[in-house]
């Protein structure tokens, strides 16, 4: 079931090891996010959130309910992220994810970022585009 799925994937996110999230992105997923831009390909995905969790003590996702239609599930999620620094951040969101025979094809992410310091939008832009 898609739902299945994407509670599954936010699960893994907890263990902060990518190659456990490979398993649910299409090679071609395509993943939009306000601050970070689109990335095409589980390959860019991935270095994305691999240099996430090297940049964040805490990172986690947490759906906190969702809604499936068809291959469609629309959640209400929260992000909690801590800087090594010690500022810990819950970022709510609006996930929208599109699931096709058992993995994630397409991700649109929808941050309530009134509360996010603006450094950390700045660190999501340069790690969105980093290419290590």
């Amino acid at each position: 079931m898609p739902g299945d799925v994407v509670q599954a994937f936010a699960g893994e996110i907890a263990s902060r090891d990518v190659r456990r999230l490979e398993s649910y992105l299409s090679e071609q997923v395509a993943a939009q996010f306000d601050i970070a831009g689109e990335l095409v390909g589980r390959t860019a995905l991935l270095g994305f959130w691999r240099r996430l969790f090297q940049s964040y003590s805490l990172f986690e996702l947490h759906i906190l309910k969702s809604v499936t239609q068809g291959e469609l599930v629309i959640a209400e999620s929260l992000y909690l992220l801590a800087a090594n620094r010690g500022l810990v951040m819950n970022v709510r969101a609006i996930n929208v994810f599109e699931v096709e025979k058992g993995v994630i094809t397409r991700w649109r992410d929808h941050a309530d970022l009134a509360e996010v310091p603006l450094a950390e939008k700045d660190r999501w832009r340069r790690l969105s585009v980093a290419r290590w």
